[in-house]
């Protein structure tokens, strides 16, 4: 099933009433009707809205009873049965429960799991301060290591080394600390940017434009690089600075978690561009929600992706197969990279890794509609 922005930008407000409280975590959505007069839509659109937020693990489909909240989204710091054994790995980030820290925390516990020890996850929608307090007081939560998603932001580095100075085993996910020498699990984001900007080139022959945050952290770093690489590989290395577009880094600020929120610096630039540009156009876009984005101007513009606009994101969320014309994207491995966290931690727990260790692990083009870049789309050309 294909599912028009609409019912895509409702879902994501019926997520933000979660977080804000106007529906109860572990309880039942109101029924169909109540949703559709509640926010003013036909009980098809809500139905789209429905599946959506199912296949994200947000809801549960329960039936003959209705649908229920995932009460696993709860914010605090959740014991499974597994606690109580003699190792127990903590999992710690900030920001809201999306596709990326569910799989990373799901890949955690089946590692846990399989290899019966414990598991903690604390997560802070609220900011950092919170995240930094629970890391100053590790050692009142009975934690042997953690996993830590850390962000470029002050006050990181220097609990990290404090704990490092402890002796306390630490591992990464997704981007390194600067300054502070742990190991990390992360993906090939240089390689995979790389690999969707040449099939764009070979493709349309014609410059990718890259729609991205200004690079701040590892992560956004290297798929800048990847863009650049691809670029100056491909004879377009004059073109590099004339096709990136921009927009100021939220990473760090609070106010920019909520998926509505997360999408307005990158619709900005993406409607800005879009207004004036040569059509049909090629763009790389930072990450999924980037993507969504220009899916976003280009409809306000009238214009179409697939079309006017050959599109690849990265991440590969879920919602990306679920647009009206669906999205190609770069999938990461969310829950191998928890597993891979899990194990990597516990080896160093147990004393087998004494140095840090960087785990890169591979990414997948995943090619759909929106890139024109599939045997069919590039036949209708």
């Amino acid at each position: 099933m294909k599912y028009n922005s609409k019912a895509v930008r409702l879902a994501d407000v019926i997520v933000q009433d979660i977080w804000s409280g106007n529906y109860d975590r572990g309880k039942y959505l109101p029924g169909e009707d109540a949703l559709a007069e509640n926010y003013q839509v036909s009980r098809t659109t809500i139905r789209r809205v429905l599946d959506i937020l199912n296949k994200e693990g947000v809801l549960i489909k329960e039936p003959n009873r209705g649908t229920l909240i995932n009460p696993d989204l709860k914010q605090q710091t959740a014991k499974p049965a597994t606690t109580g054994k003699t190792v127990t790995i903590g999992a710690v980030w900030a920001g809201f429960p999306d596709a990326m820290t569910i799989g990373i925390a799901d890949g955690i516990k089946a590692f846990a799991s399989e290899n019966q020890v414990g598991f903690q996850l604390f997560q802070s929608p609220e900011g950092h301060a919170k995240v930094l307090d629970y890391l100053h007081h590790l050692q009142e939560h009975d934690i042997s290591g953690i996993v830590i998603l850390p962000y470029n932001f002050d006050g990181y580095a220097d609990v990290l080394r404090h704990l490092q100075q402890r002796k306390i085993p630490m591992v990464c996910v997704d981007r390194p600390v600067e300054g502070v020498d742990l190991s990390c699990v992360e993906v090939d984001n240089a390689g995979g940017v790389y690999r969707a900007v040449v099939k764009l080139l070979v493709t349309f022959r014609r410059p990718v434009y890259y729609l991205g945050a200004e690079p701040g952290n590892q992560t956004q770093k290297l798929r800048y690089q990847g863009y650049c690489q691809a670029m100056n590989d491909g004879g377009f290395e004059q073109d590099v600075k004339r096709c990136t577009l921009f927009y100021p880094s939220t990473d760090n600020d609070p106010e920019f978690w909520p998926v509505e929120k997360k999408q307005e610096p990158p619709y900005a630039a993406a409607l800005k561009f879009l207004r004036n540009a040569a059509l049909p156009v090629s763009i790389m876009a930072m990450n999924d929600y980037a993507a969504r984005s220009i899916y976003r101007a280009a409809e306000e513009l009238k214009l179409r992706v697939g079309r006017d606009i050959m599109l690849f994101g990265f991440d590969d969320l879920p919602l990306a197969s679920c647009l009206e014309c669906p999205l190609s994207s770069i999938r990461q491995p969310r829950r191998e990279i928890g597993f891979e966290a899990a194990k990597l931690l516990c080896e160093e727990i147990a004393g087998k890794v004494t140095r840090p260790v960087t785990k890169i692990l591979p990414v997948e083009l995943i090619e759909r509609e929106s890139s024109g870049t599939t045997p069919d789309s590039t036949r209708r050309q």
